[in-house]
């Protein structure tokens, strides 16, 4: 082979070589214009859910208000039950004391009654 053949084979290789790397630039270049171009449509796809997503969270935090006030008001509610339930014990216990007293004094009443019926002939009749 001859020089020139050898210099033009060369620079054929060199001219190659820098198409390929223009061509790669160009390639990498367009492909981050690619992904900033996809970026930034994400972005607005973001940006116009945000609306809609403070809206869900405010009515999230509404939601969980009112089960926080349902849940002290039903705590309040087993509360004042529990007391009543307490006082009814009472009041039965006061109840039942005072049947058994009023029957304690209805059978102290029968035994001095002259004129009780089953009393027989006993008891002094006026």
């Amino acid at each position: 082979m001859s020089t020139s053949t050898i210099i033009w084979i060369v620079v054929a290789i060199v001219v190659v070589l820098i198409v390929v790397g223009i061509i790669a630039f160009l390639a990498r270049r367009n492909s981050a214009d690619n992904q900033r171009a996809k970026a930034r449509g994400l972005r607005e796809q973001a940006a116009e859910r945000s609306p809609s997503v403070r809206r869900r969270e405010a009515r999230a935090a509404e939601t969980d208000a009112n089960a926080r006030k349902e849940r002290a008001e039903a705590e309040e509610h087993a509360a004042r039950a529990k007391r009543l339930e307490a006082e009814a014990r009472g009041q039965e216990a006061e109840a039942t004391s005072s049947r058994d007293e009023m029957r304690a004094q209805q059978a102290r009443a029968d035994e001095i009654d002259p004129d009780r019926p089953d009393r027989g002939r006993r008891g002094r009749r006026r």
